[in-house]
């Protein structure tokens, strides 16, 4: 799922999903191109849904973690982490955890 978040004080797009029962989010910019990493809008795993993919050059990220796990992104960094809990099935950003990027 995608969402907007204010990330240093400018509006980004954000995504999460749910990896292994839990709920991850980040900030939607791969760290090798800066470019969303959405293959098709809103979807974010690999077909086998074990690691987060930039359809741009095929980065691989881990899920949990946003560590880069292959491809371009190597050494390049990990994705920004946006803080999200989930309370009664609904998903909400934590707004005072300002996002840093950067």
């Amino acid at each position: 799922m995608r969402f907007s978040v204010i990330a240093n004080g400018v509006e980004r797009e954000a995504f999460v999903v749910r990896y292994q029962n839990t709920v991850v989010g980040y900030l939607n910019r791969c760290a090798h191109t800066g470019l969303e990493l959405d293959w098709v809008p809103g979807r974010f795993l690999d077909s086998e849904r074990r690691w987060l993919i930039c359809a741009a050059h095929g980065a691989l990220y881990d899920p949990a973690t946003g560590a880069c796990a292959a491809g371009p992104c190597a050494g390049r960094g990990a994705l920004i982490p946006v803080r999200v809990v989930e309370i009664d099935g609904a998903l909400y950003w934590r707004r005072a955890d300002d996002v840093s990027s950067p």
